[in-house]
């Protein structure tokens, strides 16, 4: 899997002590994705082990396996 992260999500990243190996997870084991537009996606999960509730990445997918993510959120919620 090929994954790039723009600055901004890197920012939130650090801000959200999230790694590249839980965003590896969520890309590889979502516990669910949402469509936002034709090539822009949210894969999100419940990590275990972190104390909010779900992490999510925004990422725009340019093939199956080579992904750019947007930016990373916590307490998602699903509406």
């Amino acid at each position: 899997m090929n994954i790039k992260y723009r600055s901004h999500a890197v920012d939130r990243m650090l801000e959200r002590h999230i790694t590249t190996i839980e965003v590896e997870l969520i890309l590889s084991d979502p516990d669910g994705v949402i469509k936002q537009s034709r090539d822009k996606y949210i894969y999100y999960k419940n990590l275990k082990g972190r104390g909010d509730n779900l992490v999510a990445a925004v990422t725009l997918i340019k093939s199956s396996k080579e992904f750019e993510i947007l930016t990373v959120m916590i307490d998602f919620e699903v509406l």
